[in-house]
Order: structure tokens, then sequence, then C-alpha cells
């Protein structure tokens, strides 16, 4: 017996081969060299094979799906598989840490067969959410929040066969966006949507909204008005138990850490009341642990009843924003929910929560941004070497500086949705390890005064980009009371600085509205958003 421990902890052991090129190339990786003939590109190519044990009971269904080389070797309960891949680039990997503790599959629960779950195979599920994460990225907000400016989706649908976008959802404060798509009646496949969200938004089509809520831990995301409303729809769907299905969120990096939040408040909610449901799933990739935000965010609504944001901001939004509402109640369930949590049991009541759902994040040992927070479920390691890119592929870092980097290139690679949707088609699915990552605790001791900064960050974004539009001047101007920098107190457009100066971008907030909506007069006190159903641009 212990010999078969010693099998199932032991790591897996790399053999690259370089292979000899016919003439030799730069040691830079060149950019252009997917146009090359193959073997006679810039770079080294090496043959690498996986020697691994511990394997998952259906790791050979996963490997034959992904159409891999594979020898099977040994008997009774061990098993051994060689995995083959050929022409990978010979980069230097980082050095993972000691501090990481991988785990025998039977120390933890089964995620790949969740008997909760009516989908019988749960990895393809976990595939499908890879790009799913990755086609979040394409979602696009507007620029103003005028009445019918709408999310548009701009990506190519092709990518996730079988399903289609039933809505977006977008917060002009948080910078919160995520896309609904829902699986065909076909395949024989179990009803389910994916509900995947942004993460941080640092290449293409920067968005600083992002940056500032990842100073929150991503707390100003999950709980915007847009993310609440994604709550009372997925519990809706979840709650149909005919015309409905599971509910799985899903995201990268910041996305995935929104994911955990989202989903422990959507369980929070359908565990308000006793109807049935069906299961809800979250499966993070490359994301940080969500439990110490969670746990501060319960703390501040029990003492406040708000969510951390600017009553000037909260009562703009109460007066001017539809749908505001129907968002406070779902944040008015939650809030009931947590007051009745014992003082002191706030992190075991959020893990009890946790233990209702099927919750499994992905990550590489090397990445960085595991290190921090405790996350809610499992999470499962990948083998280091399924980053490394083929002899055509282009790293992150390569096709921003035309340069691999060295290690710190390929710790990179460990973290962005690129590296992940790579490992995943060569089946790391199957031989993913129950592991504990190492942690840094001074991130989450950061985190009041990161969060301080984020909000802060947010809110100068919001006044001078949306509360500075003319369609928001509008609605002050049609208000019985509004407050600007220049004036806190505003009931006339002709009191010094209670007017849109053509010269600057002045803001204002509505202070008191002549008529709110019957649907918005809550006393609740945070935010919402509009309720869009968005608009699907496909690429070819």
């Amino acid at each position: 017996m212990g010999f078969a421990l010693l099998l199932l902890l032991m790591p897996a052991q790399v053999r690259a081969q370089p292979l000899q090129n016919a003439r030799p190339g730069p040691v830079e990786l060149q950019a252009d060299r997917c146009s090359e003939p193959s073997g006679e590109a810039g770079g080294r190519l090496g043959q690498l094979t996986l020697s691994l044990s511990d394997l998952a009971p259906l790791a050979q269904d996963i490997l034959a799906h992904h159409g891999i080389r594979a020898t099977w070797s040994g008997s009774g309960r061990q098993l051994r598989l060689e995995l083959h891949l050929d022409g990978i680039q010979n980069l230097r990997l980082p050095e993972g840490s000691a501090a990481t503790l991988y785990l025998p599959r039977g120390s933890t629960p089964d995620v790949m067969r969740d008997r909760r779950s009516r989908l019988p195979q749960l990895w393809r599920l976990d595939d499908a959410t890879v790009v799913a994460a990755d086609m979040a990225y394409d979602i696009r907000l507007p620029e103003t929040d005028a009445a019918g400016a709408l999310p548009v989706l701009q990506t190519d649908l092709g990518q996730l066969p079988g399903y289609r976008p039933v809505k977006l959802y977008g917060d002009m404060f948080s910078g919160f966006a995520a896309v609904a798509l829902e699986r065909l009646p076909r395949g024989g496949s179990a009803p389910h949507r994916i509900y995947a969200i942004a993460g941080t938004h640092v290449f293409e089509h920067r968005d600083f909204r992002s940056w500032a809520s990842g100073l929150t831990f991503g707390r100003a995301q999950f709980t915007s008005t847009a993310a609440l409303e994604m709550i009372r729809d997925a519990a809706a769907y979840a709650r149909d138990m005919r015309g409905g299905g599971e509910v799985v969120l899903t995201g990268q990096s910041q996305g995935g850490l929104v994911a955990q939040g989202v989903g422990y408040m959507l369980q929070a909610y359908l565990d308000a009341s006793p109807a049935m449901h069906h299961l809800v799933q979250v499966v993070s990739w490359g994301g940080t642990g969500a439990q110490e935000v969670i746990q501060r965010m319960i703390a501040a609504a029990r003492e406040t009843g708000g969510r951390g944001i600017s009553p000037d901001l909260e009562r703009h939004w109460a007066a001017s924003q539809v749908g505001y509402g129907e968002a406070a109640a779902v944040w008015s369930v939650l809030l009931r929910q947590w007051r009745g949590i014992h003082p002191g049991n706030e992190a075991a009541s959020i893990r009890s929560t946790a233990s209702r759902m099927r919750v499994l994040g992905y990550f590489f040992e090397i990445d960085l941004f595991a290190r921090a927070g405790t996350f809610l479920g499992t999470a499962m390691a990948f083998p280091t070497e399924f980053i490394l890119p083929g002899g055509c592929d282009l790293t992150v870092l390569e096709t921003l500086i035309g340069m691999d980097g060295g290690s710190f290139g390929v710790r990179l690679e460990s973290h962005f949705l690129k590296g992940y949707r790579r490992a995943v088609s060569r089946g790391a699915t199957a031989v993913a390890r129950p592991a504990l990552p190492a942690k840094w605790p001074w991130v989450t001791d950061l985190l009041p005064a990161t969060e301080l900064v984020g909000m802060a960050w947010l809110k100068t974004l919001y006044l001078d980009g949306p509360a500075a539009t003319p369609e928001n001047w509008q609605r002050c101007l049609s208000a019985e009371r509004w407050l600007t920098r220049d004036n806190r107190f505003c009931s006339e457009s002709f009191w010094p600085g209670c007017m849109p100066d053509p010269a600057e971008a002045r803001w204002c907030l509505i202070r008191d509205a002549t008529a709110a909506p019957r649907s918005q007069q809550l006393d609740a006190p945070w935010t919402a958003a509009t309720k869009p159903r968005g608009r699907i641009d496909t690429v070819p």
C-alpha cells in the first residue's frame, strides 16, 4: 500500500528530445514562423513525453476525445500513461512552489462524476467553459448609458458549437460583462446554461474599470446590479424543473474570481426558498480564491445593509435606472440570509453554501495568481508541461514584443486563456490532479486598503464618464434636486454650477427624483443598471 501511495504521488517525468533541423535557426522565435514550412521555422522543436500516474477513471475517454497518442501500461489499481506530443518548443519552464500540495484523488470529491448533475460527462462541460470564458472577453459595453445602448458580443460563435447566446449583461460602473450561453436541445445533453464572465481587459479593448474592480478583488463586480440581475435570471432558470436546467458560471483570472462570488450569491439566493432547483456549478480558470472577499462583503452588508457604494451614487441610480427595484429585491433576500449567520461562523457558512454546488478551478502551479485567496471548491492542477507552445504557436508575450521572454514568458502564458485552451486541447483535463496551491496570505491582508483605492477609482471613472454625458444631464435637469462638483444642492438650472459646461466634462447626480417608478421605491441602498438584452455581432 505504501508503494502504491508513492506511485500516486509521483510527479510527472518529462523527457524532451531535440530534433535535427535542416538549417540552424536564430535563438529568438520569429513572429512569422507560422508561414514557414513545418520543421524549418526558427526555434528548436522537440518531442515531449509525459509519464503520469494517478489517472482519473475517465482519462481514457477524454484522451480519445482529443485524439492524443497514448500508451497504457499497468495492472490492478496502478495505471501509467505515456503521453507523446510532437513539435513542442523547447522553452525553459519556471519552477513551481514547493509549498503546493498534491492530493490523491480519493481524498477529494469526484468533481468529474458529480451524482447531483444530470450531465454524464462533466469533463466535456469543463472543456466548453474555457471557450466560453474566452468569448466573454469579446463583450463590448456601450460608451454611454443612454436608452437603447446595449452591450455587444463580437465573436465567432462557431467556437462553441451546440450553444447559443441568450442574454448579455453589462455594468457601467464596475465594468462587469457576462454572456449567457444556452445549450441547444440536441446531442442528448441535459439542458444547461453557461454564464461566462469577462476578466481584466489588459491588451485589446483596455477597460480600466476592470482594473479598478480588480483592486476590490472582484467585489465591485459580483455585487453590481448587472450581476444581481444575472443571479435573478439564473435562479429562475435553475428553479424551472421543466424548461430550465443546470447553471454553470465560469471565467478566467478576475472572471473566475467573480464567478465564485456570483456562484456563492446565487446558491445563497436559491437556499432562501424551499423550491427545488437544478445544480449550480462554478468552473474557474486561473482564478484566485474568493472566500476572504466574500467574508468582507457579508460583514459590510450586515453592518450597513449596502455594498460599499457611495450613497450619492446609490440615490442617483435608484432614481434613474430601470430595474433598480428588481435587483434590490435580490440583494434584500441575500441580506436576510447573511443576517441569519451567527457571528464568527461566516467562513463555515460560506463553505457550507459552496458544498451544495460543484465548484472547481483549474490552474497551473506556476501561475502566481492562484496563490491569492482561499478557493471555494476543489482546485485541479495541470502538469506544467502542457503550457509549452507547439512549433507554430505564439505565446502572449511573443505576440506583444516578438520574443518568447524565457521563463517569464512561460509563466505569463500559464495565466492567460491562450495557455489554458492549449492545455485543454491536449487533454489536460484527463490528467489534472487535485491540489492545494501555495498561498500568499499577505495578498488578502491588503484587501482593506486596495478596496478603498479600487472603489475611489471606479467612482472617478464613472463621474468623468457616464455621469458627465448629455443623457445623464437630461435626467438630472428633469429631477427635483441634483448635485454637481461645484454645487451640492441644485434645484434650478440657472444656479451656479448646476448646468452642464460645454468647456469641461461636468458631472451631475440626482438627489431626489420627481416621480420614481414604483418598482424602484425600495429601502435597499445600492446600485442598478439597465436591463440589456444585448446585440450579438459574429465575426468570421
